[in-house]
């Protein structure tokens, strides 16, 4: 969306939103005059756009916060980097709880993969429950479903700590921190369209790189406080993180615009609002989206699940996984902000394109020839952990792209996508590891090929359905 698209859509949420904040001119000579087209359309410079919106006619003036900067914008980037950074960069480290839980009696007689099941759900359910966002959200405000989303992701980790069973860890540390999760998160997502337009792609990679970053220190500080204050206490101090650092996000974070609350309480969903769903763009990017989503997850999941049995296939000492772990965090930062440039720059579609298809040739020539390698192992990691999470970088351009001016529709467009990354997820893992094990032993080579060639083809789809998306006409043509 263009400024000038910008400026025609906040007069248009003027007309159907009464509670935005207008003040009357009195003086005909504070009416900014705006030059003109050949055709006597008149045209609103960057500075009118960013400060405020002049109707001469009605002599008022609708003001709204400027966009790719101020301090409400930058406010965006650090609660979005906060939020990221505990709903998807904390999570990583759920492996270091894993083999914690299994050394307790408390759950000696819970399977590995019972308990892996706890990791799996805190992130399929925050991807899932997109959906759920998207059909509450013109029911709610965003910042009323960042609060509960926050208070569940407290009450989710101080009730797993009082677990004595593997379904209880399911429950709370899987099923309700991921929903609180999902509701802070993809409420936070419909910022960043408010106030970002020109780098919009560099500001989703900012944010983004809060899941790297945390990702990063994650893994180390749970593991010296399992070691130091048990497993229960440690819960209940990352409780404590999340209710400072969430809530207060949460509290600080101002909408651009907001619909008043008369037009929230009208706001009901037909089958109208998913019209959007036939649109060529949107099938080609689910496409994409969900085809990424089987394929990006399952060496995340390797590499934390099966690590003990790969070790033993490479030669190397188990200590060496967290190593493994915080590098592939690491790299997605960089990942997030470079290809959020590129969708800057040349749009989303190149973005995905390069995201996907360069994951893929990592998955099939260093990932499948690893072998006993661990130096051809660590380029996959660094070169998969920069490429394919850059993926989500272009997110809110997708949701822009295809929502056009309908303010409804981003967060019901955004929360489908969601939707699809988590059914990817949920889908793609169980067949790796189905995959993985057929091999007559775990260690097995076969079993390792095989999976590359699932996810390498997987990514591949995605990348072709960029590829479609890239020479499809633009919306203005």
């Amino acid at each position: 969306m263009t400024l000038i698209e910008e400026d025609i859509t906040s007069i248009q949420l003027v007309e159907r939103r009464p509670s935005m904040p207008k003040r009357v001119i009195t003086d005909d000579s504070q009416i900014e005059s705006a030059p003109t087209t050949a055709n006597n359309t008149p045209t609103l410079s960057r500075t009118n756009s960013n400060a405020h919106l002049a109707g001469s006619s009605t002599g008022v003036e609708f003001s709204l916060p400027p966009v790719d900067g101020g301090f409400n914008a930058w406010i965006v980037l650090i609660s979005g980097f906060i939020i990221e950074g505990m709903v998807w960069g904390y999570p990583f480290s759920y492996s270091v709880y894993q083999q914690h839980y299994m050394k307790q009696p408390e759950f000696a007689n819970a399977s590995v993969t019972e308990l892996a099941i706890v990791g799996t759900l805190s992130t399929a359910v925050a991807y899932i429950g997109g959906f759920l966002v998207g059909l509450l959200g013109g029911r709610f405000s965003l910042k009323s479903m960042m609060y509960a989303g926050s208070l569940l992701m407290v009450v989710g980790l101080v009730a797993a700590s009082f677990a004595t069973q593997a379904w209880h860890l399911m429950l709370t540390q899987g099923f309700v921190f991921g929903l609180g999760g999902s509701f802070a998160y993809n409420s936070l997502m419909m910022f960043i369209p408010m106030y970002f337009f020109k780098y919009r792609g560099i500001a989703t990679g900012v944010i983004f790189a809060g899941a790297g970053v945390f990702g990063l220190i994650s893994p180390q500080l749970i593991d010296i406080s399992l070691r130091t204050i048990d497993w229960r206490w440690t819960l209940r101090v990352v409780a404590l993180f999340c209710l400072v650092l969430c809530l207060g996000s949460s509290f600080i974070i101002r909408p651009r615009y907001s619909p008043d609350a008369a037009a929230r309480n009208r706001s009901t969903l037909n089958l109208k609002d998913f019209g959007f769903i036939t649109s060529k763009r949107f099938l080609v990017m689910a496409g994409a989206v969900l085809f990424q989503g089987i394929g990006f997850f399952v060496p995340n999941l390797f590499i934390q699940l099966y690590y003990s049995a790969y070790a033993l296939y490479i030669g190397t000492s188990e200590q060496t996984s967290t190593i493994i772990l915080s590098i592939l965090n690491a790299a997605s930062i960089f990942g997030q902000l470079a290809l959020g440039h590129v969708c800057d720059r040349y749009g989303y579609s190149m973005s995905i394109i390069i995201s996907s298809g360069v994951a893929s040739l990592s998955v099939f020539f260093l990932w499948g020839f690893a072998g006993n390698s661990f130096a051809l192992l660590m380029t996959f990691v660094v070169i998969y952990g920069t490429f394919g999470s850059g993926f989500t970088s272009s997110f809110p351009s997708i949701v822009s792209d295809i929502a056009g001016t309908e303010y409804r529709k981003p967060i019901l467009i955004n929360g489908v996508f969601m939707l699809l990354r988590g059914i990817g997820n949920v889908v793609g893992n169980p067949i790796g590891s189905l995959i993985l094990t057929s091999a007559s032993r775990v260690s097995e080579a076969a079993g390792w090929h095989d999976m590359t060639y699932f996810v390498g083809s997987a990514l591949i789809v995605s990348t072709i359905c960029g590829t479609v998306r890239r020479f499809m006409p633009t919306r203005s043509s």
